[in-house]
């Protein structure tokens, strides 16, 4: 039952068991009447205890009006909230634009969050990524990266998803997040989400900035790199961007 549904029971107590209570001699029925609602209300307050601690709230910044950020579970999320809008761009571009760090590592933790934009609701993914290489960018090996991605959730994945649906945690791969300042911010809705009180980095889209290691093989969208179309492996896809960024310096 849900908690609201449980607030408007409790508050539809007959008027004239409270009356009866006044009285000196009180039978028995309404002992348990009484005894009913006091179990009624605590069953109320243990679930609205725990959906605050299975749904934690992120705190945000004064620069953030957004209602609420809250960590829910991967079968809270609901598909198809977000759509993704991609910016043409060359191979060169997407180096260049926004200028991402580029990175080796593995996906240590997933976490998702349900954002409140004034009644329109959001879902997104953190992906903690663990550095084991670092090729462009102000990232330290060992580093713990979180990065702000599209929400993935479910475990039907075809052909036909995104590449950041396929994202599971121990996966390796080669990821180029942009680093967030206060410039970034989401609005929606008369809304607003600095993007910097959630995560220091972000994926511009789910398709073009993420290099994987899958158990089906090398996954990522070739038709944006046109220089790695034969590449198979996740060390080739390395040694390119190391002989990439030390022709540029």
């Amino acid at each position: 039952m849900k908690n609201e549904q449980l607030l408007r029971l409790l508050g539809e107590v007959d008027d004239r068991f409270i009356e009866e209570s006044m009285m000196i001699e009180r039978r028995p029925y309404q002992r348990l009447k009484w005894g009913a609602g006091l179990i009624l209300a605590t069953a109320a307050g243990f679930m609205l205890f725990t959906s605050n601690i299975w749904n934690e709230r992120m705190p945000l910044s004064t620069d953030s009006t957004a209602n609420s950020v809250h960590i829910v579970g991967e079968s809270e999320i609901r598909q198809g909230t977000s759509q993704e809008n991609l910016m043409d761009m060359t191979e060169d571009e997407l180096f260049s634009r926004w200028s991402p760090v580029v990175i080796r590592g593995t996906v240590s933790n997933i976490q998702h969050i349900e954002i409140d934009f004034n009644g329109e609701t959001e879902y997104q993914s953190l992906i903690t990524i663990h550095v084991s290489d670092v090729y462009r960018g102000d990232v330290q090996v060992g580093q713990e990266l979180v990065v702000r991605a599209d929400a993935i959730g479910g475990t039907k994945l075809t052909e036909h998803t995104s590449v950041i649906s396929h994202v599971r945690q121990g996966m390796e791969g080669i990821f180029m997040p942009i680093p967030y300042d206060d410039e970034f911010i989401w609005e929606q809705n008369g809304a607003t989400l600095r993007l910097k009180d959630i995560a220091n980095y972000g994926f511009p889209d789910g398709e073009r900035y993420l290099f994987l290691d899958t158990p089906n093989g090398l996954l990522f969208e070739r038709d944006a790199y046109p220089s790695l179309q034969d590449m198979h492996s996740l060390d080739g896809i390395e040694r390119w961007m190391i002989s990439r960024f030390n022709a540029s310096e």
